[in-house]
C-alpha cells in the first residue's frame, strides 16, 4: 500500500504532538477482531486513528497502530508476538515483539526491538503504546477474562 510521503520533520511533529482520545472507553477486541478509536491533536485538523488487532489463532499476538486519519499514513505500530521475524530494509532481522516508527527514509518498513514488552501485559502494553504516541487523555480499557488466563 502506498502512502503520501511525510518529511522527517512533519513525521516527528505529528508523533510528538499531544493527543486526546475522542472516546471514554474501549473494549479490547476478541480473537481475530480489531477495534479502532479516534484521537485529536493540537487542532481539529490533526485527527488520528488507533487500531488494536488480536491474532485469530495465537491469543497472545496483537498489534497496535496509529495513523493519520485523512490519508491513513501509519506513524507508529507495536507488534506483539514472541516468535515473529521482521526483515528490515538493511537485511537485519528483528525477532520477537517490535516497534515501527515512521521515518522519511523507510516509511514504516524498519522495525526496532521492543525488548521490555511482555506479551502477557495487554492493558499495560496498550497504555505504553498510547504514551509513546503522546496521548495525554486515554480511554479506559475493558478486557476479557480470557486475556488473563
Amino acid at each position: 500500500m502506498s502512502y503520501p510521503k511525510l518529511s522527517q520533520e512533519e513525521a516527528e511533529h505529528l508523533l510528538n504532538m499531544l493527543k486526546r482520545t475522542l472516546v471514554k472507553e474501549i473494549n479490547f477486541p476478541s480473537l481475530g477482531e480489531s477495534v479502532e478509536f479516534d484521537l485529536i491533536g493540537d487542532t481539529k485538523k490533526d485527527l488520528f486513528t488507533t487500531k488494536i488487532y488480536r491474532g485469530k489463532i495465537n491469543r497472545k499476538k496483537y498489534e497496535i497502530g496509529a495513523r493519520i486519519k485523512k490519508d491513513n499514513t501509519l506513524l507508529l505500530e507495536l507488534h506483539i508476538s514472541p516468535g515473529k521475524v521482521h526483515p528490515n530494509p538493511d537485511g537485519k532481522k528483528i525477532i520477537g515483539s517490535h516497534w515501527h516508527i515512521y521515518s522519511e527514509e523507510y516509511g514504516r518498513r524498519k522495525a526496532f526491538p521492543a525488548e521490555d514488552i511482555n506479551s502477557e501485559n495487554f492493558v499495560d502494553n496498550t497504555i505504553r503504546f498510547l504514551e509513546e504516541f503522546n496521548v495525554i487523555e486515554k480511554p479506559s480499557i475493558n478486557f476479557q477474562l480470557e486475556l488473563i488466563n
